[in-house]
Parts: C-alpha cells; structure tokens; sequence
C-alpha cells in the first residue's frame, strides 16, 4: 500500500495556476524529494498534502484514506510538517517545553513529560534546553526543536519543506543525518522539498522534477547520480547544481 497517492493535483491562486496535473506515488517507508526552483510549485504541493491549503483539485490518498479539503484530527497526528524557517516556526514567547507540549493538549495526549523528553532525546537535545526561548537557540537547535514537535504525536508521514536551507553549511549536514537515522529508527515516509540537488540524492530514493508547476520528470537518485535524466531542464539543474561554470551558464534555457 502507498502511503501516499497523488493524482491530477491542481491548484490555483486567483490567475495563478501553481501546481498542474501533478501526480506521483510515494510507499510507506521511503523518502520521496521534489526539486525545482522557487517558484516551480513543489512547496505547493506539500502544503496541499499537509492540509494547509484547501484550494486544490484532483484525487489524493494518504496512508489508505481519500483526502478531501477539511481533515480530522487523527491525520495531523499521522502527518506532520517540518517547514524551511526554525525561528519563524516557533512562537518566540513560547519555550521549548510548551511548544512540544501544546500538540499534545491539542490531541488530548497524556504522559507529557515523558513524551518531551524522548521527543528532545531522539533530536539530541537534552533535558536542560526544555525551558529555553527561541532567541537563546542557534539555528541548528531551532530545526531540532521543529522535528521534535514534529514527532511528538508519534506520526508515519513526514513533510519536509527545505529543512535545512536556512542553516549554516556546517549545520546542514548534522540536521539531514538526524533526519535520516529518524527515519530509519522509526519506520517513517519522508517528501523532501528542495531546490538543492545535493540535499534530495543524500536522502531521497526516487525524485519529482517540477518546472511551471509540471512534473516533468521523475527519476532514481541512481539515475540522477549517473547523470542520465531524461529531460534537459533536469540536466540543467544537474549541471546547476555542480557550481558556476561560464560556459555551462552561457547554455542555460528558460523552460515554461
């Protein structure tokens, strides 16, 4: 069974026409990534999974449910986001401790205490950062925080919307590694949202290449790795991504 399914998404905002017939597959257990510019309508389709947008059309199935626009409860419990700012993420009155207890309350979920500090535990924060403000973390705190509240309800499904691209390059590695031991421990899927290459090849199985909010590709990271895309606005990106070259940029085409 997949656990998630995606058939012939559209969604609009007034004129715009952001995602386009966007479908794809994603089994329980694996780590799917959507890559494109900004603009190219990844983000779009990951709040519409979220249940963050309701202004969308097509068919889509998320662990064996139809999804229409209202959800229940239960499905923020299974289905959690982790989005791309840490500080702008968490309220900045609010310590850590009652950021990771509030999903709770909201669920009615007991046991708080310990929920906290296995949440803190699993994101390598210890006890003594509970009661810290947002201001008195660093970015790669920040996120960690994020993930814990992300996976306090103890979800299967989690979205990631370039989760580490407001941090530091010394800190973005730390944060994809303690993704991808979390999701190896616990058995979660993972939608990675990037415009970074690097990023979706490192976690990722398989990718959705978006451009003009299209999928005009989808692949294997062996396939991307080999550098044997099929379509040349993926290539570009590839070649994008391995640095500024005079030559390959003199090349480049606007694909819409």
């Amino acid at each position: 069974m997949s656990a998630i399914r995606l058939d012939h998404l559209d969604v609009r905002f007034g004129d715009v026409h952001a995602v386009r017939d966007a479908s794809f597959a994603v089994a329980a257990g694996e780590s799917f990534g959507i890559v494109g510019e900004s603009g190219s309508g990844k983000s779009t389709v990951l709040r519409a999974l979220a249940g963050l947008n309701p202004d969308w059309t097509g068919d889509m199935e998320i662990l064996g449910e139809r999804q229409g626009r209202r959800r229940p409860r239960g499905f923020y419990a299974a289905v959690q986001m982790v989005f791309q700012d840490p500080f702008g993420s968490l309220h900045p009155r609010q310590t850590v401790d009652r950021a990771l207890a509030e999903p709770l309350a909201i669920h009615g979920i007991g046991d708080a205490e310990a929920r906290i500090e296995r949440a803190l535990t699993e994101v390598q924060l210890g006890a003594g950062f509970r009661f810290r403000y947002p201001h008195q973390l660093s970015g790669g705190q920040r996120q960690r925080v994020a993930i814990a509240r992300a996976l306090i309800l103890e979800p299967k499904i989690l979205l990631l919307d370039e989760p580490t691209s407001a941090l530091d390059v010394s800190i973005q590695a730390e944060v994809l590694n303690l993704l991808a031991e979390l999701r190896r421990r616990l058995g979660l899927t993972f939608v990675l949202v990037s415009h970074n290459l690097a990023v979706v090849a490192h976690m990722c199985e398989r990718i959705a290449v978006m451009n003009a909010g299209r999928i005009v590709e989808e692949l294997t990271t062996t396939s991307l790795r080999a550098g044997t895309p099929r379509e040349a606005y993926t290539r570009q990106l590839l070649l994008a991504s391995r640095g500024y070259d005079r030559a390959a940029a003199a090349q480049f085409q606007t694909y819409d």
